[in-house]
């Protein structure tokens, strides 16, 4: 057996160990600065978890007979990070079709494609993100997040015979399990720009006409089910199961994740809203400085990737690297995402850091990377640290948005994991040959 394999079996017998471990023992970290994601930081914090389970997180706490302690001494504690838009475990290689599930191309169940059913636990790009921090993430449709997102074939400019709608995200925890699913069917996702365009058959105006029906047709299948059922209801613009889909957010129960770019659209994406009574989350948002004070005043959350500031674009010609900061300072409630791609959800802490150096308060950049998005995406035992959750939290050993600093401890659903992963397997086996 050669030695990448060892590394890697022992990586997963070291997580089996790990789980047993973390729920048979107390652990004590003392003398760390804890960040709980709730705004507060406390120094020469100490925080005990017993069973997986935080017991006590704060100063002079006492510290149980029996448990392991761990010296935080210079070192930070934080939640877990929160990427809220990547396509981990259903996108391994993107220019392999046969390992990438991260688009749908059926126009029939454009809505209804539920990415939750490729999610590959095994996926070796879970131990990077874990690695980095990464303990929960939102899979997003691939096309969905903006006209950077990538497809199948890594074009991104949109054609019309590509569906409109790009499914429903789902939520899932980086941890080692056979099912790490948090959240399925969230939502549904929708390019709103230049792609949706082209996709729509070349016109915005086509988005919005060819949106608006379909919610219309939506409320009415639901309606009118039984009616449905024996064929007395007039023609659909869906099939049933993408009507079915959409029917919880044209309800203005769940929902409509709206990747937008420019300002004239996001601001058309606001008045949408309004019109149809929609649940409204932007993402993208490239021009949201310009119309910061109409994302607040419609109380729109957006997810935002902070270092976009190159106009590739025609719809992202006034992008800045103060965007995130601006929407903060305007009191809108900013989520920082980091690409789409798998591969660098790890980097999202440097997002954040990216945010803190143009402009926004570094504990708002924790909160856009942890309590924020567990708020948004309903994921209550994640994001901030406080007695009684599940463990779901991070050593590091310094500032965690200074590129240099590292996780030693990650914490998932109060088991302590692995920091093993497959670029770690490779070095270690070229650097003892």
């Amino acid at each position: 057996m050669n030695t990448v394999k060892k590394a890697l079996l022992g990586s997963v017998f070291a997580a089996l160990a790990f789980s047993g471990a973390a729920l048979a023992q107390t652990i004590a970290i003392q003398g760390a600065t804890l960040v709980t994601g709730t705004g507060v930081s406390l120094t020469g914090a100490t925080i005990i978890i017993q069973n997986g389970i935080i017991t006590a997180a704060g100063t002079g706490a006492a510290i149980p007979a029996g448990a392991t302690l761990i010296d935080g001494t210079g070192k930070v504690i934080t939640p877990g990070l929160f990427v809220s838009s990547s396509d981990l475990g259903i996108d391994e290689v993107s220019a392999v079709p046969q390992t990438n599930d991260s688009s749908a191309e059926n126009k029939d169940f454009a809505v209804a494609y539920d990415p939750s059913y490729s999610v590959n636990p095994a996926s070796t790009l879970l131990p990077l993100a874990r690695a980095g921090g990464v303990t929960r993430a939102v899979v997003m449709p691939a096309a969905a997040f903006g006209d950077g997102a990538h497809t199948h074939e890594g074009d991104t400019a949109g054609h019309a015979d590509e569906p409109m709608f790009h499914g429903q995200p789902a939520v899932i925890h980086t941890g080692a399990a056979p099912d790490i699913l948090v959240r399925t069917r969230i939502g549904v996702a929708l390019p709103f720009g230049e792609s949706a365009a082209s996709n729509a058959g070349g016109s915005r105006s086509l988005t919005v006409a060819i949106l608006k029906a379909a919610l219309e047709d939506a409320r009415h299948y639901g309606a009118n089910k039984a009616a449905f059922n024996q064929g007395g209801t007039r023609d659909y613009s869906l099939s049933r199961q993408d009507l079915e889909a959409l029917l919880p957010v044209a309800k203005g129960e769940a929902p409509l994740f709206l990747a937008v770019s420019r300002a004239a659209d996001i601001r058309l994406a606001l008045r949408l809203a309004r019109e149809e009574k929609l649940k409204l989350v932007l993402l993208g948002v490239e021009e949201g400085w310009i119309v910061a004070d109409e994302i607040a005043a419609a109380g729109v959350p957006v997810v935002v990737k902070p270092t976009t500031n190159i106009p590739n674009r025609f719809e992202i010609q006034r992008a800045r690297l103060e965007n995130a900061a601006l929407m903060e300072k305007a009191g809108v409630n900013v989520i920082i995402t980091t690409t789409a791609d798998g591969h660098y959800a790890n980097q999202v802490r440097f997002e954040a850091g990216t945010a803190v150096a143009y402009g926004m308060p570094k504990d708002k950049a924790l909160a856009a990377i942890t309590s924020r998005p567990a708020a948004l995406f309903g994921v209550p035992d994640a994001g901030v640290i406080a007695v009684g959750k599940p463990a779901d939290l991070v050593l590091w050993g310094g500032d965690p948005l200074e590129p240099t600093v590292l996780a030693e401890k990650v914490f998932v659903n109060g088991t302590e994991q692995s920091l093993q992963t497959r670029a770690r397997a490779l070095e270690q086996r070229y650097l003892n040959r």
